[in-house]
């Protein structure tokens, strides 16, 4: 895991420096930031699907290895061209695209080696873990970023995010205890034929189906919520730079605590109340930004609210990521974990921009407020659904 926190927190270095580099260097307009961000955020939508494959079909080391070196090779462009006075901002667009498939299928390798180096008793522990280690170096790598962007410009910035990928790689080939995905040459169908085999298992699924529903309300309620946030703190609450980034710096702690709890939560309560639970407090923690006024006592309560919000997140995504790993047979495991991922991450984008759209017409407060009645609607129905019944250590259903 340490190569992975590496890699993560490069990843987030570049995510501090990237839009720095393209305002402060290229003078880009608000409309070229948001492409930019798009460029980066829709392979989640058209990679996923794909990866879930092609981690079935190869070796997780070997793709890890693969995807960290070419991200390497693609991030070493901009700093080059930045020496050679070629930045424009369609290089800017045609790296974010690379690094932002890259690191799709990169994190499904990684997702997919979890279940493949921990016993089925301990899938759980070993989610916390990861999501623990990967929350903590998106944090220290967005300090290092605004570091490095403030000391050595932007451009100097991303060799951090080189050298990251570097080492990631490094770690990866000295990993040990990663077996072959057991599906051989001549068992391989065609693309599209594997891919909707485990979109079919994945509806299928009597537990499946209804979790992965409630991802879809998760993807889009989210991109509602927010996607305006920090200008809504801004504008309206009028928090301040420094009140963003302790709200920020909340969330980022709550998500560090609700990735290292949710394996007692759920040892005590089961992952079927720590479930449907925690979707509707993911949601509800989303409501003080919309009623908050100027001043500190809502300050406080803003932090507060980021990190329960956060912290819900996170402890709902180590379990439901556990229950796809018990309900998954081993073969179609990386393709349900995908299947997952895109349903949540490659909804998002299409919701951010239906965002912006909404707000034109109405105001950022409904816009807000809708993308929580999308979360506690989806959340609710999975107090309805046999997830409710899972019990704590197995992933069984409760007679």
């Amino acid at each position: 895991m340490v190569g992975e926190g590496i890699g993560y927190a490069g990843t987030a270095v570049h995510k501090v420096a990237v839009p720095a580099l393209a305002v402060l260097y290229l003078n880009a307009s608000t409309g070229q930031v948001a492409l930019l961000a798009f460029a980066a955020t829709v392979p989640a939508l058209l990679v996923s699907l794909p990866a879930g494959v092609l981690v079935d079909r190869h070796p997780a080391r070997a793709v890890l290895i693969t995807t960290d070196l070419a991200a390497a090779a693609v991030a070493l462009l901009i700093p080059a061209a930045a020496v050679l006075d070629m930045l424009t901002m369609p290089l800017l667009y045609s790296t974010a695209l690379a690094l932002g498939s890259l690191s799709v299928l990169h994190t499904a390798a990684s997702m997919a080696a979890i279940p493949l180096l921990a016993g089925s008793r301990q899938f759980h522990r070993a989610n916390s873990h990861f999501t623990a280690v990967i929350t903590t170096a998106g944090v220290t790598g967005s300090a290092l970023g605004t570091v490095l962007v403030a000391t050595a410009g932007p451009a100097r910035a991303l060799v951090a995010d080189v050298l990251s990928f570097v080492i990631s790689a490094w770690c990866a080939v000295r990993a040990q205890g990663l077996p072959a995905p057991g599906q051989s040459q001549a068992a391989r169908r065609p693309m599209l034929d594997e891919i909707r085999e485990g979109l079919r298992y994945s509806a299928g699924n009597r537990v499946l189906r209804p979790l992965f529903l409630t991802l879809i309300g998760t993807g889009v309620g989210s991109g509602l919520t927010t996607t305006l946030l920090a200008y809504h703190l801004l504008t309206t609450v009028r928090v301040g730079t420094t009140g963003l980034g302790s709200i920020m710096a909340a969330g980022s702690l709550g998500g560090l605590t609700g990735a290292l709890i949710a394996p007692r939560l759920v040892g005590r309560y089961g992952s079927g109340t720590v479930l449907a639970v925690g979707f509707v407090v993911h949601a509800l923690m989303q409501m003080p930004p919309i009623v908050a006024t100027p001043g500190p006592v809502w300050l406080t309560v803003l932090t507060l609210a980021g990190f329960g919000h956060f912290a819900a997140a996170t402890c709902v995504g180590t379990t439901q990521r556990t229950v796809q790993q018990w309900y998954s047979p081993p073969r179609l495991r990386a393709r349900v974990q995908q299947t997952a991922l895109w349903l949540i991450n490659g909804f998002r984008p299409l919701a951010a921009l239906a965002a912006g759209a909404f707000a034109l017409f109405t105001s950022v407060r409904a816009v807000m407020f809708i993308g929580i009645l999308v979360l506690l609607l989806f959340a609710a129905t999975l107090w309805c659904s046999p997830v409710r019944r899972l019990t704590a250590k197995d992933g069984g259903i409760a007679q």
